[in-house]
């Protein structure tokens, strides 16, 4: 898409940056501040979470593996090719969204 009519962009000054808009919150006051605190705060939550979802996939590999040694690991067939077509159909979904 080609812009023709430039006429409605305003230009850039140096200097100050524009003041962002400021709507008041329930409560009256603005509230438009961010703190490192709360980075702080969802930075600790992803880890908590990303540390309980890696502690059971590694537990889940230490079974599977002592199984494998024990041989008693048996896979069900029928759930690893249902998993080959899912994955190779939302690959092809895929493809076709992005070659739009």
């Amino acid at each position: 898409m080609k812009v023709t009519d430039t006429s409605q962009i305003k230009a850039l000054s140096p200097g100050k940056p524009p003041e962002p808009s400021r709507a008041p919150s329930e409560h009256g006051e603005v509230a438009d501040r961010v703190t490192t605190e709360e980075s702080a705060r969802v930075a600790a939550a992803i880890a908590t979470a990303s540390q309980a979802a890696g502690s059971g996939r590694s537990a889940r590999l230490v079974e599977i593996a002592a199984a494998v040694r024990q041989g008693t690991y048996k896979p069900d067939p029928q759930q690893i090719a249902q998993q080959i077509l899912d994955d190779a159909e939302l690959a092809a979904r895929l493809q076709v969204i992005f070659n739009k």
